[in-house]
């Protein structure tokens, strides 16, 4: 008689290999790309109203822009690998475009926005006395349109992995593109309230056109959430269905649910009043928070729920570059921008006449 062999598959605990890196990555790149298309509503739309929040967005856009593919190189560990995404151009890899789509949306985007702040910058960067402004909206419009191939891109290299169900779902590209826009005007709230005086009547009407676009963009976000959860309680073996199978249950997860919900529910509701100075760099602050939970959530956390078996990883954040020390170093970085940006600039949105009127030297 024969013995029959006896398999047994054990489970093994893997290091994540996305990094807090990423979700800096995906923080500053998302709002660069919501900065950028909410300019467009001067730029292109040529709204009135809307020239010196645009001005703030083009602030944010740049910094942003500078900031985020310093952590995308921190992130592949050995920033010379980045050569290796145009040695081997492979067409059905969303992170073969992205190799394109992310270097031509931040050069362009810094020649748009250096048209656009051009009549303030002092007289060596403005390369000369000739008139530009009619690339302006040529500009934009590319600008725009790389900023939405960077959209499609960044969420798109994330939801196709298909042995992550908590990525798996195309509501991800959504959540990435809705709360990156509502995060860029929350970063113009925080902008506008250190560049502003308190009693200016031009701050007021800049906050209240971010705090508008920063409640929409939170709503759809918490709508986006619905449909993902309807979906999810819907059943069957959709991506949905079974990621909440698994996260349900999870005192954690919960947690996380609900602190995503306050934070964009507070946004969605309140953002109408941050016309007020204070106020609504406190409810950009909370936005803020918000957009980078749900990348954590999605990237860190989504990485500690095994492929195989029950249960889930533990992690701890290192304290070094690769955690805590890596994430206060990119924030120091943005703020290290942000400040050379508002002292390169002769101009704030105070400014009593319009842009386009403000001499030259």
């Amino acid at each position: 008689m024969s013995v029959p062999n006896i398999i047994e598959t054990v489970n093994i605990t893997h290091e994540i290999s996305w990094l807090p890196w990423a979700v800096s990555y995906f923080f500053f790149v998302a709002i660069a790309v919501g900065a950028a298309l909410t300019s467009l509503m001067w730029t292109v739309l040529r709204r009135p109203d809307w020239e010196n929040a645009a001005r703030i967005d083009i602030l944010v856009m740049w910094s942003a822009a500078v900031v985020a593919p310093v952590a995308l190189l921190a992130d592949l560990h050995q920033p010379a690998r980045f050569w290796h995404f145009y040695a081997n151009f492979t067409p059905w890899s969303w992170m073969s475009w992205g190799a394109y789509f992310l270097p031509a949306f931040a050069a362009v985007s810094i020649v748009y926005g250096w048209l656009v702040m051009r009549p303030v910058l002092p007289r060596w960067l403005r390369l000369g006395s000739g008139d530009y402004s009619g690339l302006i909206k040529p500009m934009a419009l590319l600008t725009g349109l790389l900023a939405l191939l960077v959209a499609l891109y960044t969420g798109s290299e994330v939801m196709i992995v298909k042995s992550r169900p908590l990525w798996h779902s195309y509501t991800l590209i959504a959540f990435f593109f809705f709360s990156g826009v509502s995060a860029s005007a929350a970063m113009g709230l925080l902008v506008n309230a250190f560049l502003a005086e308190s009693g200016s009547e031009t701050r007021r009407t800049t906050g209240a056109h971010l705090g508008r676009v920063m409640a929409l963009f939170s709503l759809l976000t918490l709508l986006t959430g619905a449909v993902w959860l309807m979906m999810g309680m819907g059943g069957g073996t959709n991506p949905e269905a079974r990621a909440l199978a698994v996260v349900s249950a999870s005192p954690h997860w919960q947690l996380l649910g609900w602190e995503l919900l306050a934070a964009f529910g507070i946004s969605a509701i309140f953002g109408i009043y941050a016309r007020k100075l204070w106020f609504g760099a406190l409810l950009g602050l909370v936005t803020l928070g918000g957009a980078w939970l749900l990348r954590w959530a999605v990237f860190i956390d989504g990485q500690l729920i095994p492929k195989t078996g029950a249960g889930f990883y533990d992690y701890a954040l290192p304290q070094g570059p690769d955690g805590l020390l890596g994430i206060i170093g990119i924030f120091g970085l943005w703020l290290v921008v942000i400040i050379i940006e508002s002292v390169v600039m002769r101009w704030t949105p105070d400014a009593a006449a319009p842009f386009s009127e403000i001499p030259a030297e």
